[in-house]
């Protein structure tokens, strides 16, 4: 183990007091023995930074940071990714789980495929409220010797976790993690495709531990909104959905062809795009017309909520 491959480990955290000593005993207790964790606090008010001291002064492999002031989330993600100086590097939220053999098995799988630039493994969500396994266990495979089938798989299952996979990160250093901003609207979104539409660009993607997932998404149900009375207008929310589809069409563009470094493959992937977009602007009418219908309260679901009825 003296010669394997440095693996960090992105750990942004803010007011985790309730899941961080878990979450470190768990990537501390990898099997896999050579890496880093870059832990940042992100100027916390609870007993976080108690608590990565108390880690920190116990591992040497912890390099931890406290910021001066709170970063905001994409802010905090993006700086353990500049951060890190592995030849591995992977982000790991502060409330999820990760069985022991996690980074082992994707270490030795990227290093028996060596044009692979990121490696993946089956995973299942767990809900915090009821703390109970939700549905299946989940596999994303994007896989393909082809970059335009990658896209394809990518836009079409539209799923993001396999951002928390182990990344090769010499290949992946121009990827800038500059995660994009959005109006602050309460709707279904995430940041993390034009970072992974980059990578499948760049890159095959492949999947380990078939037999079994080894991890666990943590997720909430609960319909708590932290955003103005007034952002939650179905009209606005409405809105800020249809602009953040526009923009991530366009920026989810702007990383292929930076990926790839070709216009004609960007170009080439534009129809794939443009049917997902629009796509994504239609299903969250045909979403609030099926609640309605139904007598629910839109108030009263969650963004998950919507996410399993298809809105992405």
């Amino acid at each position: 183990m003296n010669n394997a491959p440095l693996v960090s480990i992105g750990v942004p955290v803010y007011n985790g007091e309730k899941s961080l000593a878990r979450t470190l005993d768990c990537l501390l207790g990898q099997t896999y023995r050579n890496i880093e964790l870059v832990l940042s606090d992100n100027a916390s008010t609870d007993a976080t930074a108690r608590i990565c001291q108390e880690y920190g002064a116990r591992d040497p492999r912890i390099r931890y940071v406290r910021q001066e002031k709170n970063l905001g989330l994409p802010g905090n993600w993006t700086y353990v990714a500049e951060q890190a100086t592995g030849e591995f590097f992977m982000w790991a939220a502060a409330d999820d789980h990760w069985e022991p053999e996690f980074v082992e098995v994707l270490v030795n799988k990227l290093l028996a495929e060596p044009d692979a630039i990121l490696a993946f493994c089956p995973y299942r969500l767990f809900n915090k409220e009821t703390q109970e396994y939700e549905g299946e266990p989940v596999i994303e495979d994007y896989g393909h010797r082809y970059a335009l089938v990658r896209i394809y798989k990518l836009t079409k299952q539209l799923l993001d976790r396999s951002n928390h996979a182990l990344i090769r990160r010499q290949r992946a250093k121009d990827i800038a993690y500059k995660l994009w901003l959005f109006p602050k609207i309460t709707t279904v979104y995430n940041v993390a495709f034009p970072s992974l539409y980059f990578l499948a660009a760049k890159g095959n993607f492949v999947l380990a531990s078939l037999d079994k997932p080894l991890w666990r998404k943590t997720m909430t149900s609960k319909p708590a909104h932290d955003v103005p009375q007034h952002a939650r207008h179905p009209g606005l929310t409405y809105l800020g959905h249809v602009i953040r589809k526009i923009h991530l069409f366009f920026r989810s563009l702007a990383y292929i062809r930076r990926g790839a470094d070709s216009y004609l493959f960007m170009l080439a992937c534009v129809p794939i795009l443009l049917a997902r977009m629009v796509h994504d602007i239609v299903v969250p009418v045909w979403v609030v017309l099926k609640v309605l219908v139904s007598g629910r309260k839109m108030k009263d679901l969650s963004p998950h909520d919507f996410w399993k009825m298809g809105v992405r």
